[in-house]
C-alpha cells in the first residue's frame, strides 16, 4: 500500500493519478478533513482507503503508516510535523518522500527519507544526472529552469522557501571547486528559451541541490539559472525577501494570486534546458536536453508520482537526502517519458546532427 498525504490538492491530484495509473498498489488517502475532498475524487478513488490523519499526533501518523510500503507527503506541513513524520517513518522502516524542503537536514537514517521530490527541487537535480549518462566525463553544465503557471499554496511556499533557503546563493556559479561571482558563458541559448517561454527576468542561483549535483558529477564549471515570465509574479518576487520574513503566509497568498493573474487565458508550461560539455569515447562531446509540456503543478505532481514508484523498487537507498541528488534519475525520467504523454523530453548531440532521444 502507498500512503499519500494531500492527495486531493493541486499537486497531489496529479501525483495520485500517476501512481494509480502506473502502480499496482492500493492507495491510502490521508488528510485531516477528508470529507471536504471533491466528490468526484471520492468517486474516482472509491476503491482506495480514505483515512483521517492528524499530522501533529504521533499515534495518528503511526496508524496511517501501518501497512504502507512508502509515504508521499504532498501536504502543507510545519517543520515540527515533518520531523515527527520522519521519526515515525524511521522507527517503522517506511520510506518517505516530502514534496517540499521544509525541515530538511542531510543525515544518516535506516530508511530512505527524500525531500524536494517534485519539480524544483527534484526533477531539476535529476535532469543533469540523466544527461550526464551520455558522457564518459562531464566538464561543464548550464542549466535553465522556468515555469508559467498558477501556483498552489504549497508550490508557492516551496518555491519561496527554496529562494530564501540559507543554502541558496544568487549571482554566483561553480568554477574549479569553489563558488565564485557569476560570469556569463560563451553559449547562447536565447533561441531555445524563446521557443518555450517569454522570459521577463533571469537570474543565476546556486542552491543545495545544485551544489550536490555539481559535486556528484565532479564538474569544473556549473551555472544554474531561474527564468521568470509573469510580470505580476516578478513584482511579488522582488519584494518577497523582506515581506516573507515579516508575514510568510500573506506573501505566499500574494504570489498565488499574482501567478493566477499572469496565467489567465495562457497555456501553462514548465521547461528545463540543460547543456553539457565533456568527453565521450576519447573525443569532445556536447549534449543538450530539454524537458517541457506540463504546467508547474502537474509537472511537480507527476515527478513526485514517478519518484514514489521508483523508490519502492530501490531497496538499498537509506538516509535523509534531496531527491535531486539521488541515484533515481534514470528510473524516474524514463517512467515519465513512458507513461506521461504530455511530458516532452529531447536529447540532442550538438556536435553531430543526431537526436539521441525524442519523445
Amino acid at each position: 500500500m502507498i500512503g499519500i498525504l494531500g492527495a486531493y490538492g493541486a499537486v497531489g491530484i496529479w501525483a495520485t493519478r500517476f501512481i494509480r495509473a502506473n502502480g499496482t498498489q492500493k492507495l491510502r488517502i490521508g488528510g485531516r478533513n477528508i470529507e471536504k475532498a471533491p466528490s468526484e475524487l471520492r468517486t474516482e478513488w472509491a476503491d482506495d482507503d480514505w483515512t483521517k490523519v492528524d499530522v501533529s499526533d504521533k499515534d495518528s501518523v503511526s496508524q496511517f503508516m501501518d501497512g504502507c510500503e512508502v509515504i508521499l507527503d504532498c501536504a502543507k506541513l510545519t517543520d515540527t510535523q515533518v520531523t515527527l513524520m520522519d521519526e515515525i517513518a524511521e522507527n517503522k522502516k517506511v520510506p518517505v518522500l516530502h514534496l517540499g524542503i521544509a525541515g530538511f537536514e542531510r543525515k544518516d537514517s535506516g530508511v530512505a527519507i527524500a525531500y524536494g521530490a517534485g519539480c524544483i527541487p527534484g526533477l531539476s537535480g535529476l535532469i543533469p544526472q540523466y544527461l550526464a549518462m551520455n558522457f564518459d566525463r562531464v566538464h561543464s553544465l548550464e542549466f535553465y529552469y522556468g515555469g508559467l503557471g498558477a501556483f498552489s499554496y504549497t508550490a508557492a511556499n516551496d518555491f519561496i522557501d527554496s529562494l530564501h533557503n540559507s543554502d541558496n546563493r544568487t549571482m554566483v556559479y561553480w568554477k574549479n571547486g569553489a563558488v565564485v561571482p557569476f560570469e556569463e558563458s560563451s553559449n547562447d541559448v536565447s533561441e531555445d528559451l524563446k521557443k518555450v517561454i517569454d522570459i521577463k527576468k533571469m537570474f543565476p542561483f546556486f542552491d543545495g541541490e545544485a551544489e550536490a549535483v555539481t559535486r556528484k558529477l565532479q564538474l569544473d564549471e556549473a551555472r544554474f539559472h531561474m527564468c521568470l515570465s509573469g510580470e505580476r509574479t516578478i513584482e511579488i518576487m522582488n519584494s518577497a525577501r523582506h515581506q516573507y520574513k515579516q508575514n510568510p503566509d500573506e506573501t505566499i497568498k500574494k504570489l498565488c494570486t499574482a501567478s493566477k493573474l499572469d496565467t489567465f487565458g495562457i497555456k501553462e508550461n514548465t521547461f528545463y534546458l540543460c547543456l553539457m560539455e565533456g568527453e565521450k569515447n576519447g573525443a569532445p562531446a556536447k549534449f543538450k536536453m530539454t524537458v517541457s509540456g506540463l504546467g508547474p503543478s502537474p509537472m511537480t505532481g507527476v515527478s513526485a508520482g514517478a519518484a514514489t514508484l521508483s523508490l519502492i523498487n530501490e531497496k538499498n537507498i537509506c538516509g535523509t537526502f534531496l531527491l535531486g541528488e539521488s541515484n533515481l534519475a534514470k528510473p524516474i525520467i524514463e517512467s515519465l517519458i513512458a507513461n506521461q504523454p504530455e511530458f516532452s523530453c529531447e536529447i540532442k548531440d550538438l556536435l553531430t546532427t543526431e537526436i539521441e532521444g525524442e519523445i
